[in-house]
């Protein structure tokens, strides 16, 4: 199976690069190439384009090929094309931070988000999402201290790097709401998930949170350097691709995804980026 990870080290060492990138700046597009009259459903941003809201620095759902810019490759990324292909249209991949992500799609900048979103409540109130991969929260820390973190209270107390305005930085709140209140973690938020990376490498934070499908890809690039910790969080959560609420291309979408599972579009796409394809779903 072609591999085509690259390291995350790469992407660490280009965040000066990435943060200088403007929310909302387009990317080259490329043509869907599959000649075939568009089957799109109307009210697209731009008409024979699927524009989707991007921040390429996740692996191995979104990022950079060499590393900090030049094609977006990863399982997210690799869906857009699917599915532009799949109607007959461009894939415009709009670069933003991914605090940017949702304001990008709310102001008509983009038509969806393709990008390691879980359905929460908060976004389900203001955007449409059609699920597309469960998945849910890990802990990544030292090797030396992945054995001392086996459930949620094992995090009191610590200081534990989060991306910001992640659904995984509001699991960290929730925590110190409840079950840790009386020994609070102390939460560092950062703008990149390869920031939380270089956070607990460098010894400024205990551990960091990260959805499980990133956290196994971290744990492979970091060898001798980070350890996913036991079965802290449950993985009860599901990734989207969200549209604008009550949009024009929100049932579309979802149907598209369908076809795509149907036809195991989908769970090629995974096993290209090394994930296991039974966590792929689309009910």
């Amino acid at each position: 199976m072609k591999n085509r990870l690259g390291a995350l080290a790469a992407a660490a060492a280009a965040i000066v690069l990435l943060a200088g990138c403007s929310a909302g700046s387009p990317t080259s597009t490329a043509p869907a190439g599959t000649g075939a009259a568009s089957t799109a459903p109307e009210g697209l941003v731009n008409e024979g384009q699927l524009s989707a809201c991007i921040d390429p620095e996740y692996a191995p759902l979104e990022y950079y090929a060499n590393g900090s810019d030049g094609d977006i490759i990863g399982f997210d990324a690799d869906g857009i094309n699917a599915l532009a292909e799949h109607w007959g249209v461009a894939t415009n991949f709009v670069v933003t931070s991914f605090d940017g992500l949702m304001p990008g799609l709310q102001s008509g900048t983009c038509d969806m988000i393709f990008g390691g979103l879980y359905m929460s409540e908060e976004r389900l109130a203001v955007a449409d999402a059609a699920p597309v991969m469960n998945a849910g929260p890990a802990i990544l820390t030292t090797p030396d201290n992945a054995d001392s973190i086996s459930e949620q209270a094992d995090l009191c107390g610590l200081t534990v790097a989060a991306q910001a305005a992640s659904s995984n930085e509001a699991s960290l709140q929730a925590l110190n709401e409840g079950e840790c209140a009386d020994d609070q973690m102390t939460i560092q938020s950062y703008p990149k998930t390869a920031e939380t990376v270089l956070a607990v490498i460098n010894g400024l934070a205990d551990a960091l949170i990260e959805t499980n499908v990133a956290a196994a890809y971290m744990e492979t690039q970091n060898e001798g350097s980070l350890a996913v910790a036991g079965d802290v969080f449950p993985t009860d959560t599901t990734f989207g691709v969200f549209t604008v609420k009550d949009g024009p291309i929100s049932e579309a979408v979802a149907e598209g995804l369908r076809a795509l599972y149907d036809e195991g579009v989908l769970a090629e796409i995974a096993e290209e980026y090394n994930l296991d394809a039974t966590i792929v779903d689309v009910y």
